[in-house]
């Protein structure tokens, strides 16, 4: 009788997520998660959903992931490295199922939403400083998880102080972003310019770019352009927190909801 009744509820999931493509993705995705990570996670979802696996569960299930890639990274030679990184780009798509089973099942959470990103923070970090010490460059795998994690606090600081100026935009952007971005400066640049500086700076971009760079034999290159790109985002963050405090920042202007 359980099992007949699960089945049924699984059927139901599954037509859900299948009648609704939005309960597959969600507005943050970049492009890469939108047109090669969801497509191949939807389909895994699809057969997750016929057994009771919370979402939860999924997201801590798959954190050995980040580990097994770590213990190839170290080894430092480039197979061992292509390997790494294939395994995060992996973790990647597979990091999109517990959204998806969560919005079918209506399981969305704090809590979940949490759990997800400590998960991929602690991947993030991981990734560096096993990369850092696989190329013998421990000191810049070690600034690079610095600046990752400082970045971060920065953020979570600054989180919900100001949104982004349009509501056109304002969803492709996580919470703890829209304080960055309204008082950073950023959108001097103009709207446009902000959102496509964000896509192509995605942590899902990122891992599919990574992995093209192992591939090439240019694994220098992803600390380098880490590095980089978490010591810009941490400047902007800490001038965004500053100008909050001082007053200042961007007009916001947002448009009248219908």
């Amino acid at each position: 009788m359980f099992g007949q009744r699960h089945c049924k509820t699984a059927l139901q999931d599954i037509s859900k997520l299948e009648e609704n493509t939005d309960l597959m993705s969600k507005p943050q995705d970049g492009f890469v998660s939108r047109f090669l990570n969801r497509p191949i996670s939807r389909r895994i979802t699809s057969v997750l959903l016929k057994f009771p696996i919370h979402p939860s569960t999924w997201t801590i299930s798959i954190c050995g992931l980040p580990l097994i890639a770590g213990v190839f990274l170290v080894r430092g030679d480039y197979v061992s490295i292509v390997i790494g990184a294939a395994i995060f780009q992996a973790f990647s798509i597979l990091d999109g199922c517990d959204g998806e089973i969560a919005r079918a099942k209506n399981l969305e959470s704090k809590f979940g939403e949490r759990l997800d990103y400590f998960c991929d923070f602690m991947a993030s970090l991981l990734y560096v400083l096993a990369l850092g010490l696989g190329l013998r460059r421990v000191t810049e795998g070690i600034i690079c998880a610095v600046l990752i994690t400082a970045n971060e606090l920065v953020l979570r600081a600054g989180k919900g102080r100001m949104s982004v100026s349009s509501s056109k935009w304002h969803e492709s952007f996580y919470t703890r972003h829209h304080g960055m971005i309204g008082h950073s400066g950023l959108l001097h640049l103009g709207e446009e310019c902000v959102w496509w500086l964000f896509q192509l700076t995605k942590r899902d971009m990122a891992i599919l770019v990574f992995l093209l760079l192992a591939l090439l034999g240019l694994a220098d290159w992803i600390l380098n352009l880490w590095t980089i790109v978490a010591g810009a985002s941490l400047i902007l963050s800490a001038i965004a927190v500053i100008r909050a405090g001082n007053g200042g920042g961007d007009i916001v202007t947002r448009e009248p909801r219908s």
